[in-house]
């Protein structure tokens, strides 16, 4: 599969014409970076793709990263600041829209903002079938089935809750991860024929069984107690975590990965406080699956594919903090359905460790509703469901410009 743009190697819509110059893809997968989440779901979806039907050409890419890069790089600031320092304001924004559809103005000014350009793009592709992974990118291409494109557009719903930005009326089928939230789409509007319940694509890797001291042994820890602190891909609120992990430092061996985020990893291994033979600080690795096999315990924010990742791996969760809105929607999912606990300050923190330490069994339990609720997420089901797609086609004529 090529990959185009999701790394920050390709900006603009003229490297990506020279990068395709081979000629059109048969699945076109297209993503957003604001938060990783969503690009690495369709990334296990293009994986699973090319495993299953190595002939088709399959092609990602994070659209406004591609198309607007600059607008992008802006969006993604605000966002990350407005979570960071103003979350009861990002919290009102999400819920204004939570149960109802984005209204067509704003639409209009997200396609006139990244997407302008995207018809070019999709002339140069010419897909048989889109795959989108995120909301924006799913109205984007809708924007184009509006206006007479030849498109078959899938969505995958990459969080535990339907938020009306999702839903739009040029979507085909919709992916999503759970029961609960196909009855969300239904009462958004959304006909049950159109929605299967299939999980959250996640890689082959997390489904792998794994022995945890064989674990241990390939990425160097002692066989001891282990919690592995994450923040998805942005790394967003490992630097605070592992601050309050350290105190039990003597007791567990701590394992913080920052990502792609290199400030946070940067500043700490640089912090004295954390130079101590049982902390570890790990940057991007492609390797989590390991570091995840040699955990007791997973603490994080309730990103919805570091949680997928997690329950595919039998590794319990104990989650902190959350990004305002969808992330608040997964706590509260996997806490209710006893795939998580979740601690809501620092003194539950230690509480949760004290336990991890002295009565294990408690998250044992976790660990054993993950198992039986993995049955019925396994990645092969997205996969099908998207080849099926395959089956059915438009004219590939592409002869309407927007």
């Amino acid at each position: 599969m090529d990959r185009i743009a999701h790394t920050g190697a390709w900006d603009g819509l003229a490297r990506i014409n020279d990068a395709v110059a081979h000629g059109p893809v048969d699945i076109l997968l297209v993503s957003e970076n604001f938060g990783s989440g969503h690009t690495r779901a369709a990334e296990a979806l293009a994986n699973g793709i090319e495993r299953s039907r190595p002939e088709l050409r399959v092609q990602l890419i994070e659209l406004g990263r591609a198309l607007q890069p600059q607008i992008n790089r802006a969006l993604l600031t605000s966002y990350l600041g407005m979570i960071r320092r103003a979350p009861n304001l990002w919290r009102k924004v999400y819920g204004r829209h939570h149960g109802r559809l984005f209204p067509r103005w704003l639409q209009w000014c997200l396609h006139q903002t990244l997407y302008a350009s995207l018809s070019d793009l999709i002339e140069t592709f010419r897909p048989k079938l889109v795959v989108s992974t995120h909301p924006f990118a799913s109205s984007g291409v809708g924007k184009l089935k509006q206006k007479g494109f030849p498109l078959r557009l899938c969505t995958v719903i990459t969080d535990f809750t339907a938020h009306g930005s999702w839903v739009h009326p040029e979507v085909d089928r919709y992916l999503v991860p759970t029961p609960q939230v196909r009855e969300q789409l239904v009462q958004l509007g959304v006909e049950d024929c159109r929605i299967q319940v299939t999980g959250i694509p996640t890689d082959v890797q997390f489904w792998e069984e794994g022995n945890r001291l064989h674990a241990r042994q390939r990425v160097g820890l002692l066989d001891k107690p282990t919690v592995l602190i994450l923040g998805g891909g942005l790394g967003i609120g490992t630097d605070m975590l592992v601050q309050m992990a350290a105190k039990w430092k003597e007791e567990m061996q701590i394992v913080v990965c920052t990502g792609h985020n290199r400030k946070v990893y940067q500043w700490l291994r640089s912090d004295p406080s954390l130079k101590h033979p049982h902390i570890r600080v790990l940057g991007y690795t492609r390797r989590l699956s390991d570091w995840m096999d040699a955990a007791d315990l997973i603490l994080s924010k309730p990103g919805a594919l570091t949680c997928s990742e997690a329950i595919a791996k039998g590794t319990p969760l104990l989650l902190y903090g959350s990004i305002p809105g969808h992330e608040e929607q997964n706590s509260r999912f996997l806490v209710s359905h006893g795939l998580a606990v979740q601690a809501k300050n620092e003194e539950e923190l230690d509480a949760c460790f004290a336990q991890l330490l002295r009565k294990p069994d408690r998250f044992q339990i976790i660990r054993e509703n993950m198992l039986r609720w993995r049955k019925h997420i396994h990645p092969s089901n997205s996969v099908e469901a998207v080849l099926e797609m395959m089956v059915s086609e438009p004219s590939s004529e592409f002869l309407i410009k927007a």
